[in-house]
C-alpha cells in the first residue's frame, strides 16, 4: 500500500521517569476508509492497543524500573485532526531493570524508510535501561536484544505484508507535510527497518530542571 492515504494518525506511548513525562510518538498511515465516528475510534484503537501490547511485553523488559507506563493513545492528524482513543496500562506497569541516575538518559531506536536524507529517517528516544546494564556508554548485549524485540513487535503489527493492523508505521516529515499536514501524502514515508543503537543517547527535553 502507498499514497494516497485515507487517514494519518499519531500514536503515543506515555509514561513517567523520575517524575518527568516520558512520551514516545509514532506516525501511521492507512488506506482503510471509514467515516462513522465509532468506526474511526475502532480503527484508532488498533494503534493504541498494539502499542500498549508491545510496551508491556517487550519495552518494559528493556528499561529501568523507575519508568512507569501509564497508557497509549492514538488520534487522527489527517485529513482532519481528532480526539485521542486511549488504551490504559495495568496498575504497576514498570520497567524490569535496575535504577538509573538521570532523567535524560535514553535508549535509541532508529527508524529507516529507504529514502535518503533527513526526511526519510527518524529517531525514537526510549526510556533508558538501568545503570548496571550500561558500561562506558554501551548497552549490554541482553538489554540490546530486548530493545530489538520491541522493534520486532512493532514491525509485526505495523510493517510488511503480514502486519496485524490496518496501519503502516512510518516517518512524517513536518517540512514536507506542511501546515496542518495538508501535504501528508508527500511527507509520510513507510518504515522498512527499526534498529536499536548500542550506545546510550540523551533526550534533552526530558531533563529535570530544564527551562528553570
Amino acid at each position: 500500500m502507498a499514497a494516497p492515504w485515507a487517514r494519518g494518525a499519531l500514536g503515543r506511548i506515555k509514561g513517567r521517569l523520575q517524575g518527568v513525562d516520558c512520551i514516545n510518538t509514532f506516525h501511521f498511515a492507512t488506506n482503510t476508509v471509514v467515516n462513522d465516528p465509532p468506526q474511526i475510534d475502532t480503527l484508532l484503537l488498533q494503534i493504541a492497543e498494539a502499542l500498549l501490547d508491545c510496551a508491556l511485553t517487550t519495552l518494559l523488559p528493556a528499561v529501568t524500573g523507575e519508568y512507569v507506563l501509564i497508557d497509549c493513545d492514538a488520534r487522527l492528524i489527517y485529513p482532519t485532526p481528532g480526539d485521542p482513543v486511549i488504551a490504559t496500562a495495568p496498575a504497576g506497569s514498570v520497567g524490569d531493570l535496575g535504577p538509573t541516575s538521570v532523567s535524560f538518559a535514553s535508549s535509541l531506536l532508529n527508524v529507516r524508510t529507504g529514502f535518503g536524507g533527513r526526511h526519510g529517517r527518524g529517531r525514537k528516544f526510549l526510556p533508558p535501561p538501568g545503570e548496571a546494564n550500561v558500561a562506558v556508554s554501551a548497552i549490554d548485549a541482553p538489554t540490546l536484544a530486548a530493545l530489538a524485540q520491541f522493534g520486532i513487535c512493532l514491525a509485526g503489527k505495523f510493517m510488511g505484508a503480514n502486519k496485524t493492523t490496518d496501519w503502516n508505521l512510518g516517518v512524517l516529515s513536518r517540512t514536507l507535510a506542511g501546515s496542518s499536514n495538508v501535504n501528508f501524502d508527500a511527507g509520510f514515508f513507510i518504515a522498512t527497518q527499526l534498529s536499536p543503537v548500542s550506545l546510550m543517547a540523551k533526550m534533552g527535553s526530558r531533563k529535570i530542571g530544564k527551562g528553570s
